[in-house]
């Protein structure tokens, strides 16, 4: 039988969050999962402005919230290009937070992780989105189907179902146009492309293709 998250765990830690004047928003809810369906075996993912990363920390250890080893801190995997922000990982109770401070994506080649365009980067505060919900913001559809695509790409390796879900919510709803110039900051000359297989629902073949093309 699975086992929950407590919903009060969860509602106070965003309610810690917005106290503490954190800038931040939450990355993805795949599954709606928050707040009343979190397995204790999972984390929040959040993104945080890097101008509040010692704010971040400081709050969560005056709530009791301990900084904790990444699960992911280990070989390749933990290695930041460009000047980027490492991941931070905070463990209190049964609640896990996962942090990142830069959308970001890994290299094909040593699994290396750096930071997608500093344009995106800033978008990310710009626009994101309220809601009505515990966490408050959350990513503009667009950051978001680019943090998917990334996400599914460099390090998931596979479209799962529940982004690919995720996907097709927002992506016939975005402005193509404004779309395309940012995922050719990503992609380059394979955006058309990438666009065309995620309207066809070509989804199990986009990173293979996406390997293999060479025509940057």
């Amino acid at each position: 039988m699975k086992s929950f998250v407590n919903t009060e765990y969860i509602n106070e830690l965003f309610k810690i969050l917005e106290e503490g004047k954190i800038e931040f928003a939450l990355l993805r809810n795949i599954d709606e999962e928050l707040p009343d369906k979190l397995s204790v075996n999972k984390d929040i993912d959040i993104i945080v402005h890097p101008k509040d990363i010692e704010k971040l920390i400081s709050t969560l250890r005056n709530n009791q919230w301990s900084l904790v080893k990444h699960p992911w801190d280990f070989g390749d995997n933990f290695t930041f290009l460009y000047s980027m922000d490492p991941f931070l990982f905070f463990k209190k109770n049964q609640l896990h937070l996962d942090v990142c401070f830069q959308l970001a994506c890994r290299s094909l080649n040593n699994g290396e992780w750096f930071p997608l365009d500093e344009s995106i980067q800033d978008s990310i505060w710009i626009n994101k989105k309220k809601v009505d919900k515990p966490w408050n913001y959350v990513l503009s559809n667009e950051d978001y189907l680019i943090h998917l695509l990334t996400r599914s790409i460099f390090d998931k390796k596979e479209f799962t179902t529940g982004y690919i879900v995720e996907i097709e919510k927002i992506f016939p709803n975005l402005d193509s146009e404004k779309l395309k110039e940012k995922l050719e900051l990503i992609f380059f000359k394979y955006t058309s492309i990438l666009i065309k297989m995620i309207e066809g629902k070509d989804y199990k073949k986009i990173r293979s293709h996406y390997i293999n093309y060479s025509n940057y």
